[in-house]
């Protein structure tokens, strides 16, 4: 197996998962078996062009990122980026509530 076809495996689980769709609810949805769609994340197949472009569709993705190195780590990085803007958010309130409001 290629490291392009790992890649693409590892991002439809990922996607897929993400999108709480379970293997069966996902086959569905794009309108494939449940077994062809074991048998793409088991990396015996490779969908086609119109397969692929709707599991794009049902995952509001573009078709490059099921090729990109570990989604999750850039998911994590822009969670922890909207926390760490919480946090400073919640400073800048408190800070002006202890000076406008208690003295």
């Amino acid at each position: 197996m290629t490291h392009l076809q790992e890649l693409f495996i590892n991002n439809i689980r990922f996607y897929r998962t993400k999108a709480n769709f379970t293997q069966i609810d996902f086959a569905a949805e794009i309108e494939v078996s449940p077994n062809y769609l074991n048998a793409v994340e088991n990396g015996k197949y490779f969908p086609s062009p119109d397969v692929l472009q709707r599991m794009c569709d049902s995952l509001e993705l573009s078709p490059y990122q099921l090729f990109l190195e570990q989604p999750e780590i850039s998911n994590l990085q822009n969670k922890a980026e909207y926390q760490q803007t919480i946090m400073s958010l919640k400073q800048e309130i408190d800070a002006l509530l202890q000076k406008y409001l208690i003295k």
